[in-house]
């Protein structure tokens, strides 16, 4: 029986790995799931924090609202007190004291009365004064206003209660240093799966808030063209001072298969600017092994023409 050619056993090798990718990547069929939302219960607030410049000696008045969404009879009853805030490395709201950063808690008075109840669809504005003392320290001060529900009930066993915070962010006039220090700047080579995720670290190292902006910009590598940008709507995080802030912008519509030049620039409000750019190759590892594969089988086939070619001088 003849031996089937070298070119047709490469074809029929080629066809049973794409067939066998095929049957991997076809994406099994899924269900859709409803999804109920739940009915609100409590009370919502608006704005929910604030960003003031202030002088030392003066006063400053603000407000915010509370807002009983709901369309029952349920009345929500509320209270309202002032404490210290932070935030930590993730971002997270931290109440807690910080030496220096919470004096403002002090400065805070509540006009509006400390307690009251919100009826279903009415709205109660809250005003707050800072009375900021003569000998107030230049830069950031922060705390948060606080409005707790009563216990809500709402006919279940559950008893519901509702805290929402009004955080002040405030910058005293006086010695304010701003400075920071961008490190970790970080983009992928190659990407198997998921989206091109640049991440870094920006360390506030003044005595006063600052906002880090993330800007993020692809290029195809072989047309030169973008094909995505979030320059217009950069990513944005309010980084207090002696904090450090990790954050990832993300392109969520990375493309299954591309080769891409990308720019990623990190900048922070009175300090530094970073910026770094990488060929970045995104390329499933079932694509890249049919690539190597067939390269290799390639150059198998070419070898063996070589030699072919060779016998074929020889004997003549």
């Amino acid at each position: 029986m003849k031996k089937p050619s070298f070119s047709n056993r490469l074809l029929s090798a080629v066809s049973a790995i794409l067939l066998f990718a095929t049957l991997i990547i076809t994406p099994s069929a899924k269900a859709a799931e409803d999804s109920l939302a739940g009915t609100m219960v409590g009370f919502m607030m608006s704005p929910m924090n604030e960003r003031i410049s202030l002088k030392p000696g003066e006063s400053h008045t603000g407000s915010f609202y509370l807002m009983n969404p709901e369309t029952n009879t349920i009345t929500v009853g509320y209270s309202i007190e002032v404490r210290s805030f932070y935030r930590d490395e993730s971002g997270n709201a931290i109440f807690e004291d910080v030496a220096g950063r919470n004096m403002i808690k002090e400065w805070i008075t509540i006009d509006s009365p400390m307690t009251g109840a919100l009826d279903p669809g009415v709205s109660d504005q809250i005003f707050y004064t800072i009375n900021v003392p003569f000998d107030a320290p230049g830069g950031g001060q922060y705390a948060a206003i606080t409005a707790t529900s009563m216990t809500i009930d709402n006919g279940s066993p559950i008893k519901e209660t509702v805290a929402m915070n009004y955080t002040i962010f405030t910058e005293v006039e006086g010695d304010i240093v701003r400075s920071g220090e961008i490190s970790d700047l970080s983009l992928p080579t190659f990407l198997p799966d998921g989206n091109i995720i640049a991440s870094s670290n920006v360390k506030n190292t003044g005595n006063v808030h600052g906002s880090a902006t993330y800007t993020l910009k692809v290029y195809s590598l072989f047309s030169g063209t973008p094909v995505y940008s979030n320059e217009n709507d950069p990513d944005k995080r309010l980084v207090l001072p002696d904090r450090t802030i990790t954050n990832e912008t993300i392109w969520k519509d990375t493309p299954a298969v591309g080769v891409f030049n990308v720019s990623y620039k990190v900048e922070f409000e009175g300090g530094e600017t970073k910026e770094i750019q990488k060929l970045v190759i995104k390329c499933p590892i079932w694509l890249l092994l049919i690539i190597i594969l067939v390269l290799a089988c390639v150059i198998v086939f070419i070898k063996n023409k070589i030699k072919s070619f060779k016998k074929t001088v020889e004997n003549s």
